[in-house]
């Protein structure tokens, strides 16, 4: 199963959902990048939040989510796209040895959030951010930034497997539309976040399941009818990196290290930092780069 990504509303109560089950694509990520346990717990919900983020985007669009933080934990980036295709990075990917959350993710960080379509940017907005946590972090930036309401809660299990590191990868989050009730909203809330909706959030297995704690959710509420929810696009991870957006890297070497790249007349290397794919640019092939003038 390459994962399920559902977007709907809690009817009558004016409160918008999603759900994912992301376990393969996160297995792909925690194995490429070779991320220790916290790095893979970290860049695994940071993942699942920009996907369901991406999910609610017209067609076309994609979201890019920039964390950074001045503790152990530097930058975790994931871009997702309305249509599933997500690539993520964390670094470092070695995160064991902090040994508290103020180590770990430092004083005061900022999230950064771009959403674009065909390469063009349509809105970005930065946020200083202290929650020590980065999806509360980023429901917070949805929340002062776009002034939207936001919770969300995602789950990850991991096991000592070198091939499938992940064996549970589960989120769900909630916003409030224009016309819903901020009281009913933090109740929706509180039931989402309680021990018994964790204890059921981690069984989910089957479609029939969602729907059913999804309603929990909501049951008690005042004007409630009914969970309506759509299956989004799937995640997948897909990277658009290629040999001459590496050129561009080349190409932002100041001189100094222009000229000791020549001098030293080797093959430059450059990996990927999404996928980890190496490129290989000859001297000739950096000469011409730096030549090549940048059109608009």
């Amino acid at each position: 199963m390459s994962g399920i990504c559902y977007k709907g509303r809690l009817d009558g109560i004016d409160i918008a959902i999603n759900y994912i089950d992301a376990f393969e694509i996160i297995n792909k990520a925690v194995i490429l990048h070779n991320c220790d346990p916290v790095a893979a717990h970290i860049l695994g919900r940071c993942m699942m939040a920009a996907i369901m983020s991406a999910s609610i985007l017209p067609e076309g669009h994609r979201i890019n989510i920039s964390w950074k933080y001045p503790g152990s934990l530097k930058t975790v980036v994931v871009d997702a796209g309305q249509d599933g295709a997500t690539r993520a990075m964390i670094y470092p990917a070695q995160l064991s040895e902090a040994e508290n959350k103020e180590e770990l993710f430092g004083d005061i960080g900022n999230i950064n959030v771009v959403t674009t379509k065909d390469g063009k940017i349509l809105n970005s907005g930065t946020t200083p951010v202290s929650l020590h946590d980065p999806v509360n972090d980023l429901a917070y930036h949805f929340s002062i930034s776009d002034q939207v309401e936001t919770s969300i809660r995602n789950i990850i299990a991991l096991k000592a497997n070198i091939e499938t590191p992940v064996s549970l990868a589960h989120g769900i989050m909630i916003q409030a539309l224009p016309n819903c009730n901020l009281e009913s909203f933090e109740r929706v809330r509180a039931s989402m976040h309680s021990q018994d909706s964790l204890d059921s959030f981690k069984r989910l297995v089957s479609g029939k399941e969602i729907l059913v704690f999804l309603e929990n959710l909501a049951k008690h509420e005042k004007g409630f009818t009914k969970v309506i929810v759509e299956e989004s696009a799937a995640p997948f991870f897909s990277c658009n990196c290629s040999k001459e957006k590496m050129s561009s890297v080349i190409r932002s070497l100041p001189i100094p290290e222009r000229i000791a790249i020549v001098k030293k007349n080797e093959d430059v290397l450059i990996n990927c930092h999404f996928c980890a794919q190496r490129y290989v640019l000859t001297i000739d092939e950096c000469i011409d780069a730096w030549n090549t003038k940048i059109v608009d």
